[in-house]
């Protein structure tokens, strides 16, 4: 039987539904299955162009950014009830456009509403201005929207971009254009629809899942003012270069090759339950995913055959299927890569002991096994880059200084985790690591908290009032 294609030639630019300006369309495919799910209209710049103005003029006229917080928080509140009462949606189409198991996508979704509702509260108790004293006078010190913001996203956890970036500019009084990856187009949709529904002005909102010739032409648009993404380095890079000839203010949220230390001390019933989730799961594509596995030299066996053994458990199945743990990776690309770095491994002379290919019985869709190195050096690219797929390197250590050394080899640091019966201990190794955010004995990061990367990992932070503070600028106004 074959399966309708459900067809669109609309975009939601200036918060409303207007028709492409070219007839081009892009096919949506399933990563299960590789067939076509839908057929989109591909914004262009001439799209992209007419979304800048409808913000600019929003914003300039005071219809969103001229409101008191305490509207604002409201209409977002509204947006965050019909993205409640339509997540069952939103959880049918990513998993159509990007295959995360539909368990994924609801415990994603439960997640996110959390947190939409926690950044309202934040939100409702910044202050706005705040009169201090000093040597020479009295000063406000005044929080104001950047502008028109630019919000660029990836494909594999829209509904976590939505409210870690899109709501955060919201609420600080920002015009918005959403640019999510051009895989996104469904989940794009439900943006347009949920924040029309919720009755967000017309010209605050647009939402363009365009290709990468549209983020550059955006980012260097001299009506932007402020840049936020996520995506890979090269990505931030590129976004970055067309943001200084204006010199725009950027948040960056970007790759991570996150590290997990377990000491010596702490028994392996105490690790595998999170590190095993923290490595594996949406099949490994999570920028925060435990990639690197250091375990002591004596202790190597014991664990690697406990992390084979608990990793069996997990089955790579159909998303919509209840008994499947792993889902396919999102894009044909992203699974083309991730066999080449796991042909990479076997030629550096790691040792594959799990995993490494198709599983069996899949024979359509982008499905890769859980996989697991071992004889891993620093110097192997399964070791320096971000795979973002199933793919475990797992590397020795001989004291905790040596540990720390591995850990911090590296040009990201976005998130790590450490495994230590002892406190003290655990905090010291915390200490010393280079990393945006540090999870010991649990998993991590948390959400709620502020989140962000060292060194080529990202610049900014997100969540919390920190997020909030990413689209605001400070005014300083002397009154004495």
């Amino acid at each position: 039987m074959t399966t309708a294609v459900t067809e669109y030639s609309d975009l939601f630019i200036g918060g409303k539904w207007v028709e492409a300006s070219a007839p081009e369309q892009m096919e949506v495919v399933s990563p299960a299955t590789e067939d076509v799910v839908a057929r989109v209209a591909l914004p262009t710049l001439a799209d992209a162009s007419k979304a800048v103005l409808a913000a600019r003029n929003a914003f300039e006229d005071g219809r969103w950014s001229g409101l008191p917080m305490a509207e604002r928080a409201a209409a977002i509140s509204r947006f965050g009830d019909v993205f409640e009462t339509r997540s069952h949606e939103w959880e049918a189409a990513w998993v159509a456009e990007s295959g995360p198991t539909t368990a994924h996508a609801g415990l994603l979704n439960r997640l996110v509403t959390g947190l939409w509702r926690d950044i309202i509260e934040h939100a409702q108790t910044m202050p706005t201005i705040e009169r201090r004293q000093y040597p020479d006078g009295s000063v406000d010190v005044v929080s104001e929207p950047y502008g028109v913001a630019l919000v660029v996203t990836t494909w594999n956890g829209p509904a976590l971009y939505l409210v870690a970036k899109v709501v955060p500019a919201l609420l600080a009084g920002c015009s918005v254009i959403v640019k999510p990856a051009v895989e996104s187009q469904l989940t794009a949709r439900l943006i347009g629809e949920f924040a029309a529904e919720a009755g967000i002005p017309e010209g605050v909102l647009s939402v363009l899942a365009a290709p990468a010739e549209v983020s550059a032409f955006l980012a260097a648009h001299p009506q932007i003012d402020k840049v936020s993404l996520t995506g890979s380095v090269a990505a931030g890079r590129s976004v970055m270069a067309a943001c200084a000839a204006n010199l725009t203010h950027v948040t960056l949220e970007l790759g991570g090759k996150s590290p997990a230390i377990i000491a010596d001390d702490i028994a392996l019933e105490r690790v595998l339950p999170t590190l095993l989730p923290g490595f594996i799961a949406n099949s490994g594509q999570i920028c925060v995913a435990l990639t690197r596995l250091l375990v002591p030299e004596h202790r190597h066996d014991e664990i690697v055959d406990a992390v084979v053994a608990g990793l069996a458990a997990f089955r790579v199945g159909a998303p919509d299927d209840p008994e499947s743990t792993l889902g396919p990776l999102g894009t044909k690309a992203q699974y083309e890569k991730v066999l080449a770095f796991i042909e990479s491994g076997i030629a550096d002379g790691a040792r594959l002991v799990l995993g490494g290919g198709r599983p069996a019985g899949l024979d359509q869709g982008y499905y890769i096994e859980p996989t697991v190195f071992t004889g891993v050096t620093t110097d192997m690219r399964i070791a320096r880059e971000e795979i973002f797929g199933p793919v475990l390197a797992v590397m020795t250590y001989t004291d905790i200084d040596d540990a720390v050394r591995i850990a911090n080899d590296t040009q990201y640091g976005l998130a790590a985790t450490v495994y230590a019966d002892d406190e003290d201990l655990a905090r010291e190794i915390a200490g010393r690591l280079r990393s945006g955010t540090v999870a010991i004995n649990t998993l991590g990061p948390s959400l709620f908290a502020p989140f962000g990367g060292y060194k080529q990992s990202g610049i900014g932070r997100e969540n919390g009032t920190e997020g909030i503070h990413e689209f605001l600028q400070t005014k300083s106004i002397k009154v004495s």
